[in-house]
């Protein structure tokens, strides 16, 4: 699995992948690193720890767009 970093393109496993967010900034909070989230295609700002989260390839999201 690849590293999440700022930048990234993620889903959260937690509510169904319902969301498309990209990665703001990563935090540690008492060992855990926490994610904060903002919403690519809705104005939304969460936060998730990083084991609830799946990231995109973005090469393969845009062959997928192609086909």
């Amino acid at each position: 699995m690849r590293e999440i970093e700022i930048g990234s393109l993620v889903y959260r496993k937690s509510y169904e992948k319902d969301v498309l967010f990209r990665v703001c900034d990563i935090k540690n909070c008492d060992g855990r690193k926490i994610i904060i989230l903002k919403g690519v295609d809705v104005r939304l700002i969460a936060d998730a720890e990083e084991d609830d989260l799946d990231i995109i390839d973005v090469h393969e999201d845009e062959q997928h767009k192609v086909m």
